[in-house]
């Protein structure tokens, strides 16, 4: 049975700051860029390429993110990583030239980064292992929620300059750090005899052991192929639609798809995710997989709007159970002492992210617009099996709920 034990406080107050800062973060995001098109004169190749280079970078930093929550107090790393993000949404306002607006959006996707791990890391700290699950399911409907309602307030502002998304941007994320609890010096749990002090291990120690993490290892090509799928689909399927229906199209379905996933996240991510447990988790993953492939292939033949509408369904199911439960997954395997390390090497998926447009423009360029489908439905698949591999190659810790 289901525990139904409210949230503590300090996780509650958590998870409001996650809205939030998403809120302020969305609010800017989507007219990036539009913003580096007018202001820097670029074209959209050079945005993409721009963005890709970001986002790589930041993600190589997410490793040490990981390190530094297994090191220090993970709510002192998250207020530093809020201010920091702050002040960088402000900075990029000043910047013309293009290698500093990378930089610019390298500190602030790493800084994004840095607070992603110290909270999951947080959560597995304040929580018991019985309601992770529900917490790692909120902190997503959450961040959703703050995705769907944010680009209104960056559309509201935009009248009054292009910059005005970012300035508005600064003060949410800036107040998400007075509804996150304050920091403290001291650990919010007593460490294990693995992690007293002097006992932990340096950044190079820590990657060796990392290394030598099979499941961890096959966990992470499996998210990295997942998020490949699902991290940036409104762009390949925007890149789909111009390609194959035109741009009157393009626009007239895109916004029915962003509404049903949003609605759909929403909706359905609390509901199934506080059946996702340490002992049944595979099964579910292989059930989102599986979700995946559905939506793709109805993507694929899809030709009337309630039949794109259906598509997106299946494709949000298959997202809202693989991503709490693989948050559950490497808090299930990772050490007490290693949780940050553990959520930092998993945080490398987001490369998947990074390269779906790439990857996806190219075979929309020079093959056939299906053949863009065969390949992500390869990738959900792939990712399935790497998931199954990891999940065979040690025994899980089960989580009775």
């Amino acid at each position: 049975m289901t525990n139904a034990k409210p949230l503590p406080q300090s996780a509650r107050r958590l998870l409001l700051s996650s809205f939030i800062l998403m809120l302020g973060r969305s609010a800017a995001t989507p007219f990036l860029a539009i913003y580096l098109t007018r202001r820097m004169e670029l074209d959209q190749q050079q945005v993409g390429l721009l963005l890709c280079a970001a986002m790589v970078l930041a993600t190589l930093f997410g490793l040490y993110s990981g390190y530094l929550a297994d090191r220090f107090d993970k709510r002192r790393l998250m207020a530093m990583a809020v201010a920091m993000i702050t002040l960088l949404s402000l900075a990029i306002t000043r910047f013309n030239s293009a290698l500093a607006v990378v930089l610019v959006l390298a500190c602030t996707d790493a800084a994004m980064a840095l607070r992603s791990i110290a909270l999951k890391a947080l959560l597995a700290d304040l929580l018991p292992v019985q309601q992770r699950s529900r917490a790692f399911s909120v902190n997503y409907t959450l961040i959703n929620l703050g995705y769907a309602v944010g680009p209104m307030l960056g559309s509201l502002v935009l009248g009054f300059g292009d910059a005005w998304p970012f300035y508005i941007s600064a003060v949410f994320v800036m107040l998400s750090s007075q509804a996150a609890p304050r920091p403290q010096f001291s650990p919010v749990v007593k460490p294990g005899k693995e992690a007293v002090a002097g006992a932990r291990p340096s950044f190079r120690a820590t990657l060796l052991l990392l290394k030598t993490d099979r499941q961890l290892r096959l966990f992470t090509i499996g998210s990295l192929l997942s998020a490949f799928v699902y991290g940036r689909f409104v762009i390949y399927l925007s890149q789909y639609l111009l390609v194959s229906q035109g741009a009157a199209q393009a626009s007239t379905l895109i916004p029915y798809l962003i509404m049903t996933n949003a609605v759909g996240v929403v909706a359905l991510q609390y509901p199934l995710g506080k059946f996702i447990r340490g002992d049944n988790v595979m099964r579910w993953i292989g059930l989102g997989s599986l979700m995946f492939v559905l939506g793709l292939l109805g993507f694929m033949i899809a030709d009337t709007l309630p039949a794109w509408i259906a598509s997106m369904l299946l494709f949000t199911l298959g997202e809202v159970i693989v991503i709490p439960a693989e948050y559950l997954f490497i808090d299930s395997i990772a050490p007490a002492a290693q949780k940050g390390s553990y959520y930092g090497v998993q945080n490398l998926s987001t490369l998947g992210d990074a390269l779906s447009p790439l990857v996806c423009g190219a075979l929309l360029i020079h093959a056939a617009p299906p053949a863009m489908f065969v390949a992500l439905i390869a990738a959900a698949s792939g990712g399935a099996a790497m998931y199954y591999a990891g999940g065979r190659s040690r025994q899980l810790v089960l989580c009775k709920v």
